[in-house]
């Protein structure tokens, strides 16, 4: 044990009362508060920004394959050739699926209400893990069962403005070539997701539908949903997708296709790090004054040690060891708190949102350790750092004048 810690662990120790007590235990709760309050802030930042990641990719998927031309004849259909599907998932390891898709336009007339909606027709391979989680009630619709083929699964908002429910035989109305058509569908389930704009107008249908009433063929889609399976890489994979692919074909990102979305979640960032900077200053204007305080105080304990031979560098040390005891407390008590209210959000959702507004019920959390540590370190590092300022001060102490003050 080398001198400065253990002089600094007997100053620690001293139980008799001194005005600086009161002072480092404040100091102490407000470093412990503004660590909570940068954890927990990045906590929901995470949790919030990946949850919505993962609400509207699961809804869309991250990339989307699409015929370079749009017009409004049947040049504007995409096909892919299973050999152009497998080169896809050999150029790019990234990919989890690739699944068709046709996307109409239509609307459902009831004998009271009328509503437009986009129908987005799927085949009997379809990933429906996203929908199951957030399935209301009915049932997911079975396309590989030929007699489920008019069944459709609609959402929680659609069903409460038409007033319809699970089984209900619904007409949906379709322009096409300037004629009107009608097919009858049948409500397998209801879904609801918080994504009003989705949730107002798509509905899953069987592909195979939509087809015949464009007169399409069967390898003949809209386009193709690239879900990937790691979305930090997204304009990574979608480079190599774009250049894989043949020059007939283009493709959108899903932050090319929902760019206000993610122009508010990026929103989100910069106020995350106003709230980190606030509490990080806090936590050194807090750390530096209960470090002033406790030299003030002691001055004589300083010209004592002078006078002993210490060297003003070993009484420096010594009161940074004090620091550092405070602040690593503070620490603690802080992660403690933080990590308490996290898990208690995270596991009861006593925090709700509006669902309308925020695409989310309640507040979201995620558990983080790379950021949990690095919050950590960089606290203890950047006020220790900024400690060394205000321990100059001792260099300025002269031992005599302190040693006979009483």
């Amino acid at each position: 044990m080398n001198f400065e810690y253990f002089v600094a662990k007997k100053l620690l120790k001293q139980k008799r009362k001194s005005f600086s007590k009161p002072i480092v235990g404040i100091a102490t709760a407000g470093i412990a508060l503004s660590i909570a309050v940068m954890l927990v802030s990045i906590g929901v930042l995470q949790g919030f920004k990946n949850q919505i990641k993962e609400k509207i990719t699961g809804f869309t998927s991250h990339i989307h394959i699409i015929p370079f031309a749009i017009n409004t004849s049947n040049e504007n259909t995409l096909t892919l050739s299973q050999k152009e599907i497998t080169e896809l998932y050999n150029k790019e390891n990234n990919i989890e699926t690739i699944n068709p898709y046709v996307l109409m336009g239509g609307a459902i007339k009831t004998k009271t209400d009328f509503h437009g909606i986009a129908l987005k027709g799927i085949n009997k391979d379809f990933d429906y893990s996203f929908f199951k989680e957030n399935l209301k009630s009915g049932e997911l619709p079975d396309y590989s069962n030929v007699k489920n083929k008019t069944q459709i699964l609609i959402s929680q908002t659609i069903a409460d403005k038409l007033n319809i429910k699970i089984g209900d035989k619904i007409k949906i109305y379709f322009y096409i070539n300037q004629n009107y058509k009608v097919r009858p569908f049948v409500i397998s389930g209801i879904y609801e997701t918080g994504l009003g704009d989705y949730d107002n107008k798509f509905i899953l249908c069987n592909a195979e539908v939509l087809q015949k009433l464009q007169q399409w063929k069967e390898d003949q889609y809209s386009g193709y949903e690239v879900k990937l399976k790691n979305f930090a890489k997204l304009n990574q994979s979608a480079e190599i997708i774009y250049h894989t692919l043949p020059q007939d074909k283009d493709i959108q990102t899903i932050e090319e296709m929902e760019p206000n979305l993610f122009a508010w979640l990026s929103l989100l960032d910069s106020n995350v790090v106003l709230i980190l900077v606030v509490m990080a200053f806090i936590a050194i204007i807090t750390s530096c004054s209960t470090l002033l305080i406790m030299i003030f105080e002691q001055t004589k304990h300083i010209g004592i040690f002078k006078s002993l031979g210490a060297t003003t560098q070993s009484i420096i040390k010594i009161y940074l060891y004090k620091s550092l005891y405070i602040v690593g407390r503070a620490m603690l008590i802080g992660n403690a708190v933080a990590l308490s209210l996290m898990w208690i959000q995270e596991k009861y959702r006593f925090i709700k949102l509006d669902q309308e507004s925020y695409y989310l019920d309640s507040v979201p959390i995620e558990f983080s350790l790379i950021a949990i540590v690095s919050v950590n370190i960089a606290s203890i590092a950047i006020c220790m750092f900024t400690l060394i300022f205000p321990a100059r001060n001792i260099s300025k102490i002269n031992p005599m004048d302190n040693i006979k003050f009483e």
